[in-house]
């Protein structure tokens, strides 16, 4: 089995987990790191064992078949493009592009050189979510109809909104942005490619720095599907939930404790009487103890979202295996953030101007 090499470009807090992945991943071995802040990248070439802390992004390039992008957003489109020219394929964190003008230039040169990108969708790769999957796939909750997502964040509590320097800041529609290509790969996932419907953007005199439009409802449709997302930095809750309505039942996955469930109960005289959702809540309990237990061993194997994303795009690489984010995900992605995160600004601009 040939070797590839990897180097990492950008030395935060995300670039731990890459660094995690790629150690546990058979025929890939990092490189060397770099980081505009070299006191960084030599901590985590440090942690990690890695040999080689580069000056410039020309070396790695040289010397690495694999790009891994860990820095923020608005700098991916110009290491992507250097390292397109120089042939190597690329592994990069959400949001891809901050322009759809650069994806749009992206693109056609990343074809013409044979260049991979595989994109950080890790939550496709939660327990949860992969379960919840296959459970529509078994049709077990029939056609799917509907996409829920909600994203519920408490100001506080949320490291990219305290204070007022986090680079989501400057993104279009703010720290809505940043999280945005999660809900748009899941609803693609699960419902196929919709079209946006709406944006509906409000501030409350509470509204953080980094989420102007502290209340967000996005909804999209398309053929039998409709799907809507519910961002809120107002509400003073932490809630990450999936839910996936089926035309003969209903899945919700709690994002946070990477747990699913399922209602596909037939309605009858005896379940109204005990009541449905103390009949689910058994088959819910039962389900749980098993779930748990296999979720506490990932736990201490350390077996990550990033890490079943990197071995995907290892076996993708070595032995032509499924990519494990397609291009016509990637485009649905980068394309309607653009729009929602334009109209979320749009919406904020008009109402502070009344």
């Amino acid at each position: 089995m040939s070797e590839f090499t990897v180097g990492i470009v950008g030395c935060g807090l995300i670039s731990e987990a890459h660094l995690q992945a790629w150690a546990k991943t058979p025929g890939f071995t990092v490189k060397g790191v770099l980081d505009t802040n070299r006191e960084q990248a030599e901590k985590r070439a440090s942690q990690f064992g890695i040999a080689t802390v580069y000056d410039r992004l020309d070396q790695m390039i040289a010397e690495c078949d694999i790009v891994d992008v860990c820095t923020p957003p608005a700098s991916h489109a110009a290491i992507a493009e250097q390292a397109i020219a120089g042939r190597r394929h690329l592994v990069m964190e959400k949001p891809v592009v901050t322009k759809l003008a650069d994806w749009e230039r992206i693109v056609p040169k990343a074809r013409e050189q044979n260049t991979k990108i595989a994109v950080i969708h890790n939550v496709k790769y939660l327990h949860s979510v992969q379960t919840a999957k296959r459970w529509v796939d078994e049709g077990r909750i029939g056609d799917v109809v509907r996409v829920q997502r909600e994203f519920l964040t408490h100001p506080d509590h949320d490291r990219m909104l305290v204070g007022d320097n986090h680079w989501s800041h400057a993104l279009p529609g703010g720290r809505w942005f940043e999280t945005l290509p999660h809900e748009l790969y899941l609803t693609h996932w699960f419902a196929g490619p919709l079209e946006l419907s709406s944006v509906t953007a409000l501030a409350s005199p509470q509204a953080p720095s980094g989420a102007p439009a502290d209340e967000v409802l996005v909804t999209l449709a398309g053929g039998r599907a409709i799907a809507s997302f519910h961002f809120s930095a107002h509400c003073r809750e932490n809630r990450r939930t999936l839910m996936i309505q089926g035309t003969q039942g209903r899945i919700t996955v709690d994002l946070l404790a990477d747990f699913p469930t399922i209602s596909s109960l037939a309605d009858s005289k005896l379940r109204r009487v005990v009541g449905r959702q103390v009949v689910e809540a058994g088959a819910t309990l039962l389900r749980a103890a098993p779930d748990r237990g296999r979720y506490g061993v990932r736990k201490l194997r350390k077996e990550s979202p990033h890490l079943k994303i990197i071995q995907a795009l290892g076996r993708h690489l070595r032995d032509n295996a499924e990519e494990p984010t397609p291009l016509a995900e990637v485009d649905y992605v980068i394309r309607n953030c653009d729009k929602i995160g334009r109209e979320i600004d749009r919406q904020i601009t008009l109402a502070r101007g009344r």
